[in-house]
C-alpha cells in the first residue's frame, strides 16, 4: 500500500483556512472591541465615587466616560479600544486615580485607583468576549 500525498495542495488548503479565519476576525473583532468598551465604561462608573458637587454646567466623571474604538489597525498593526475621561473631565482622571499630594507632601487628594479596578472588575467579562470571538474565528 502507498499513500501519495500531494504537499502544495495541503499547503493551499492551509492558507485557505487561515485566509477565512482573517476575514471572520476583521468583520467580528469591531463588535467585539465596542462590547469590551461598553463593559469596561460600566465597571468604571460603578467605581468612580459619587460627587457631592452639582449646579448647573457640572459635568461628574460618571457621566463622561468616552469609549473609542480604534477599528483601523495603528502602525503597530494592532487595534484596540479606549475608554477615557470626555472633553470636560478627562484632566481630571489621572488625579483621581493616582491622588495628589501638597507641596508639604501631605496627601490632598487620596488615591482611589478606580481604573485598576474597573478592569479588575471588567475582567472575566472581557475574558468572555474574547473567548466567544476566538470561538467563532477558529469554527468558521
Amino acid at each position: 500500500m502507498t499513500v501519495d500525498m500531494n504537499y502544495k495542495d495541503a499547503l493551499n488548503g492551509i492558507v485557505a483556512d487561515v485566509l477565512k479565519m482573517d476575514n471572520v476576525l476583521e468583520k467580528d473583532q469591531q463588535k467585539a472591541l465596542e462590547d469590551i468598551g461598553k463593559v469596561i465604561k460600566r465597571e468604571t462608573q460603578k467605581v468612580l465615587p459619587v460627587s457631592d458637587e452639582g449646579g448647573s454646567g457640572y459635568k461628574h466623571m460618571r457621566d463622561d466616560i468616552k469609549v473609542t474604538v480604534n477599528g483601523k489597525k495603528r502602525k503597530t498593526g494592532v487595534t484596540g479600544v479606549t475608554v477615557h475621561g470626555g472633553k470636560l473631565t478627562a484632566y481630571k482622571w489621572h488625579m483621581l486615580d493616582d491622588g495628589t499630594r501638597n507641596p508639604n507632601g501631605t496627601v490632598h487628594t487620596r488615591a482611589r485607583h478606580f481604573t485598576a479596578k474597573a478592569m479588575e472588575q471588567a475582567t472575566p467579562e472581557i475574558e468572555k468576549i474574547v473567548d466567544d470571538l476566538i470561538g467563532r474565528v477558529v469554527n468558521a
